[in-house]
């Protein structure tokens, strides 16, 4: 049981990563998908028809906590209704975390919704979060943990130190973390040694890169689905940052 949870701002190509991460995993056994953040096209990507969203669930319990049913306890309706909330496919399980939290106390919510992903994240041999890049869910311990932690940026100076400030956020929120990988996306040539020395500044002794890739681009002008072919660069990429953390 491997939990691999990506974070980055937006615009990096997180989003892109979690899919083609998925899209391989599924090859191997069925993956529970968490699209986590709600500026997200994960599911638009997987080509997954979103059924419902757990912002959707926690905003009605908010604004009405009667209408769980007679017979049920609170617990056990949420973990219904995350269930009920889950898109199959053969091989990919998709949940939409949706909006983040409005007014009002979602302490309730927020504990049982934890409780929801503790039973459930055990039943997938993998699981792939795409977090915002504030990490709301993991920081309130929605998802409780990751084995791999993919920070997603852009080879430059600031998108280095603003992952590694997740990073330490990350850690003073008391996120349990295995593996730390710094991923620079879009990277059109070799590295400047300026870079690696805010790399590691930064606190990542694991860094990958990967390159641009023009079939991205070039899919995306006829569909919102992306399936990466295996023998690109991108494709070679996905292969050897799979290789290293499974």
């Amino acid at each position: 049981m491997t939990v691999i949870a990506l974070v980055g701002k937006g615009g990096v190509g997180k989003s892109t990563i979690a899919s083609q991460l998925v899209r391989r995993l599924s090859e191997i056994d069925t993956v529970l998908a968490v699209d986590a953040d709600p500026n997200s096209n994960l599911c638009d990507k997987l080509g997954i028809d979103v059924k419902g969203s757990i912002g959707e669930l926690r905003d009605e319990i908010i604004a009405d906590p009667a209408k769980v049913p007679e017979g049920l306890s609170k617990q056990q309706y949420v973990n219904e209704r995350v269930q009920r909330a889950i898109s199959e496919t053969d091989r990919v399980d998709l949940l939409v975390m949706g909006r983040p939290e409005g007014e009002g106390c979602y302490c309730f919510i927020n504990s049982a919704l934890k409780d929801s992903f503790v039973k459930l994240i055990p039943n997938y041999r993998f699981t792939v979060v795409d977090n915002e890049a504030g990490m709301e869910h993991m920081s309130r311990k929605t998802l409780p943990r990751a084995d791999v932690f993919l920070f997603v940026s852009d080879p430059t100076v600031t998108g280095i130190r603003t992952v590694g400030r997740l990073s330490q956020l990350a850690e003073d929120v008391g996120i349990e973390t295995g593996k730390k990988i710094l991923i620079l996306n879009n990277v059109a040539s070799d590295l400047s040694d300026k870079l690696d020395k805010v790399a590691k500044e930064a606190g990542f002794s694991e860094i990958m890169t990967f390159p641009y890739e023009p079939y991205i681009s070039e899919s995306a002008m006829n569909t919102e689905e992306l399936d990466v072919p295996k023998n690109t660069e991108f494709g070679k990429s996905i292969t050897k940052l799979l290789e290293f953390i499974i």
